[in-house]
């Protein structure tokens, strides 16, 4: 936590506008009002001895209906996943995966993941073992468009980041564009994570901008939050919402997670900086399923927390 200077030793004698001033700044750097609460640390997954280690981790999602926790493991091309107890299960390796980064699953079992180096969606065909990049229909030509992060609507659309520009696609299940979010913003520089709530809403992080921005199911702006003098909000990198509605930033820099409620208002702090179980030292991702278990990557790891003791 921040600490105020020890060569003030009479905050009393202060003039009321200026310890009112000094107040403010404490608070919008974090200072005051930033408590950090207690988790639990449910599992960590990183190696195992069917499994082997895993490689700079992507993405992941989690099937409530199934129980079934399904990691896009990068840097090994491949896709594993685990049982409700968090222990290896299977895995699918193929040609195809070139840099898997986005992964859901939809109720029909069908698999969708971004490719970080081929820019593409790709349709998973677990059965058949065979992947199929997805032919984006109706979106305007004269703009490249590089799939980013993946998340689902209430839908059960595509929803993803423009990496190349600063936009955000809704796609039906099949590639056809249902809407293209596009919003002219001053001081946007582009989103680096994506998701849906149970109403529709989109939640969206701008890393180099240090913002979060909200989109109700329409596409309309209705919140952004955080400023570039946010000490706390360093480099925002990923973005979840619990079925609560707090929204909860992955900070890299400062390695915490920060709880904002729906408006955007600073509630606390969760987890540190630091190598050990339970700390985040480079994380990169963050996701919360149904019964708000968050989930890091961090590294080659990933972690399961529940709030609390």
């Amino acid at each position: 936590m921040y600490k105020v200077s020890s060569n003030i030793v009479n905050i009393p004698r202060l003039r009321p506008l200026v310890v009112a001033l000094l107040l403010v700044a404490l608070w919008a750097n974090g200072a005051i009002g930033a408590e950090t609460k207690r988790v639990r640390l449910i599992s960590l997954i990183a190696i195992d001895e069917f499994m082997g280690r895993l490689k700079e981790p992507g993405g992941l999602f989690y099937d409530g209906t199934k129980k079934r926790l399904y990691v896009a493991d990068s840097g090994n091309k491949r896709l594993v996943s685990f049982d409700e107890e968090f222990r290896y299960l299977s895995e699918l390796s193929h040609r195809g995966f070139s840099i898997p980064l986005g992964i859901v699953k939809t109720s029909a079992g069908e698999f969708y993941i971004t490719d970080a180096k081929t820019g593409e969606i790709k349709f998973v065909d677990v059965k058949n073992k065979a992947i199929v990049p997805l032919k984006i229909k109706g979106l305007d030509g004269k703009k490249k468009f590089v799939a980013g992060r993946l998340s689902l609507d209430e839908k059960e659309n595509l929803v993803v980041t423009d990496r190349l520009n600063k936009r955000i696609l809704i796609l039906k299940r099949d590639g056809t564009l249902v809407k293209a979010i596009e919003p002219e913003l001053k001081g946007l520089y582009g989103f680096s994570d994506v998701k849906v709530d149970s109403r529709g809403y989109i939640y969206a992080v701008d890393t180099i901008g240090r913002k979060v921005y909200i989109f109700d199911n329409t596409g309309r702006l209705v919140r952004r939050f955080g400023t570039s003098n946010n000490k706390l909000m360093r480099f925002p990198v990923s973005v979840a919402v619990d079925s609560r509605g707090y929204i909860y930033v992955l900070d890299r820099h400062s390695g915490r997670i920060l709880v904002f409620n729906d408006k955007g208002v600073l509630q606390h702090l969760l987890l540190r900086k630091g190598v050990s179980p339970g700390e985040l030292y480079n994380p990169g991702y963050i996701y919360i399923d149904g019964k708000n278990r968050i989930y890091t990557i961090d590294g080659n790891r990933v972690q399961i927390f529940l709030e609390g003791d």
